[in-house]
């Protein structure tokens, strides 16, 4: 059965942003930073998920560290994994076995496909694509992305 596992995506200060990850009663917060498309990797996630892909994962780089969500789908039902690991193993600092999980659990793959698309929708409506780029310096809004999930 699948229970409460909510994602949060909240902009910052320029270059900036927060990602929550809540399941039950953990949760853990990480800043995110400019130095990787986290919001793409988010809007991939979700499209991944609604292709009915069974793993998918997103990327959120801080300075130093980072933290790497994988999702893995059996049965319409998430299992997802929050990894941080103390370096960036995405750039090959570190092994990419050498993490610790912060967060586990699961729920409902449209519930997680809607999730993100209400990051995307907010960031979209309240920030808009001219106002994000200029926030994000590096990446754009990932405007097609987001249009095929709202289609």
């Amino acid at each position: 059965m699948a229970e409460e596992y909510k994602l949060r995506y909240e902009l910052g200060e320029a270059g900036w942003a927060d990602v929550i990850i809540k399941s039950g009663k953990i949760s853990h917060k990480s800043s995110v930073s400019y130095l990787h498309d986290s919001l793409k990797d988010l809007a991939q996630m979700a499209i991944d998920l609604k292709n009915g892909l069974k793993m998918s994962q997103a990327l959120f780089m801080g300075e130093p560290g980072e933290l790497l969500l994988v999702v893995r789908v059996e049965n319409d039902i998430a299992f997802c994994e929050a990894r941080w690991f103390h370096d960036w193993a995405s750039w090959g600092i570190l092994q990419d076995t050498d993490y610790k999980v912060v967060v586990s659990g699961n729920c409902n793959v449209s519930d997680l496909v809607q999730q993100i698309t209400n990051i995307l929708k907010d960031i979209f409506e309240n920030v808009g694509p001219t106002k994000y780029k200029k926030l994000w310096i590096e990446h754009k809004f990932p405007v097609k992305l987001y249009k095929s999930l709202v289609e």
